[in-house]
């Protein structure tokens, strides 16, 4: 592989944790996604580990002609979009299926080469779902195309017509959140259910199946895993609240939410083109939640195997998720050692990728090869500025002080009332997502996990600013106007 050092590449995304198993495949075939599926990938892309925070880099000529195709399929080749969606949806469901029956195994009991095949499988089941995520989110990550277009074009609906009470921005959030209810609104609904049981016998047994069922919710890529205690302080939360109504309000949201996109479609004199772009939107951000659910699941169904698969090898679990998917072979049956170089993986390495090839470096090389790399420097708001903006996720006011937390270990600085500033939410902080007053994010579009989250949580949300994270610390007090997508010092 020859590597275009005499190019420039993109930052695409900082991941305050990732691993070779969430990674390697995943960028590897993002560079070309399937012919069939018929979008462009941006040819060449790279991760860098530091510590095990990861910075993914594309490279920016190839990201920009695929971002330019892609844009226009929304137009004239709508039908790719809904095909993607719904093959996605149908993966998912597929994995679903699959890390089920995984969690039913006992890993101690297989073989090596059963190990093998079960640790190659699930690369390929979240492959699967994993890479049909890449048109939308290359749209979105980091410059927003698509809402930034939505926004404008709606602003100049609004600008043509007369009595329209729901302003452009809300009208935005309305017309791109999708009618479909997720796995954590299900949860939700179940808890309150239970909360209706009143024998109390009954409530524990269905409490002890719904904690059995959900305590995967807040896994991510290695989050914890939700216990027995953690549903019961829930339940009780929702037992002092009025169960009946909750549930009538989640059964009825996806309802309401389509009378009133019918309503501002009419209003806004929406023609079928751009319903089509909004139902594109609305696909992407449901099946996004979905299948990172899903993919989610499967890691937590694959603890066990990798343990196992460690406890064999001499690898913590942590070392386990370093290995590539050509290792496991390696390690089991040919028993060589990984426990070093798993090591330097995670100190520090780099990897480039083209269709059908990586290639990997490790300590001194790969510092020598990223200081090749030509970045692609964007103009940014000054570190002392009082004010940013961004995207609206969800529209409200709010005010607080300010707590950066990007990463499980500093979810304790999180108080109720705070105003979360991150770099990109991830499902392992979604606790302190629910304390929060306001969230606030650098990066991330319509259909990242901050804005869904937001959605779910009906929480004040401003996305894609940026350098919130350089501009505001610790203990700083902001108001944030959502629904403008300003956020400033006071």
């Amino acid at each position: 592989m020859i590597i275009p050092f005499n190019k420039k590449w993109l930052i695409m995304e900082r991941e305050d944790y990732a691993n070779y198993l969430y990674v390697v495949n995943t960028w590897q075939t993002f560079t070309r996604p399937p012919k069939a599926w018929g979008f462009l990938g941006p040819g060449f892309t790279a991760a860098e580990y530091i510590n095990s925070a990861c910075f993914l880099y594309v490279l920016k000529n190839g990201f920009d002609k695929a971002n330019a195709y892609n844009f226009k399929t929304l137009f004239i080749k709508p039908q790719l979009w809904d095909k993607l969606y719904l093959l996605n949806k149908k993966n998912s469901d597929e994995v679903f299926a699959w890390a089920g029956k995984v969690l039913k195994l006992d890993p101690v009991r297989m073989t090596d080469k059963q190990l093998v095949k079960y640790a190659e499988s699930f690369q390929e089941q979240q492959l699967s779902i994993h890479v049909p995520r890449g048109p939308m989110w290359m749209l979105e990550t980091p410059d927003n195309l698509v809402s930034y277009y939505l926004h404008n074009y709606l602003a100049e609906q609004y600008h043509d017509s007369k009595n329209i009470a729901i302003k452009p921005n809300q009208a935005f959030r309305i017309l791109i959140t999708p009618a479909r209810r997720s796995i954590w609104s299900e949860e939700k609904e179940g808890l309150a259910s239970i909360a209706l049981i009143n024998n109390k016998n009954k409530q524990l047994a269905a409490l002890s199946r719904h904690a059995k069922k959900y305590a995967w919710l807040e896994y991510g890529l290695q989050g914890k895993i939700l216990d027995f205690n953690y549903f019961e302080k829930e339940l009780s939360k929702i037992q002092k609240g009025k169960p009946k109504k909750l549930i009538s309000r989640l059964q009825s949201e996806g309802t309401e939410l389509v009378k009133q996109q019918t309503k501002l479609f009419k209003q806004y004199k929406i023609g079928r083109q751009h319903k089509n772009i909004f139902k594109i939107v609305q696909d992407s951000s449901y099946v996004r939640m979905y299948s990172k659910d899903a993919q989610f699941f499967g890691y937590y169904a694959m603890e066990e195997i990798f343990k196992e698969l460690g406890r064999r090898t001499g690898l913590s679990l942590e070392q386990v998720r370093f290995l590539t998917p050509y290792d496991y072979y390696q390690a089991l049956i040919k028993k060589k050692d990984f426990s070093d170089i798993t090591r330097q993986r995670q100190k520090y390495s780099l990897h480039f990728a083209y269709p059908f090839k990586t290639v990997f470096y490790l300590g001194k090389k790969a510092r020598q090869q990223r200081k090749k790399m030509i970045l692609f420097k964007d103009t940014l708001k000054k570190k002392d500025t009082q004010e940013l903006s961004g995207q609206t996720a969800y529209a409200g006011k709010a005010k607080g002080r300010v707590k950066i937390i990007n990463t499980i270990q500093e979810m304790v600085k999180m108080h109720s009332g705070n105003v979360l500033v991150s770099h990109m939410t991830n499902p392992g902080i979604v606790p302190v997502m629910k304390q929060a007053a306001a969230i606030i994010t650098d990066m991330g579009g319509i259909t990242c996990h901050a804005a869904i989250v937001a959605r779910e949580l009906k929480t004040p949300c401003v996305i894609g600013t940026k350098v919130a994270t350089q501009v505001f610390r610790d203990g700083d007090m902001v108001e944030v106007d959502a629904g403008k997508g300003v956020v400033k010092k006071v």
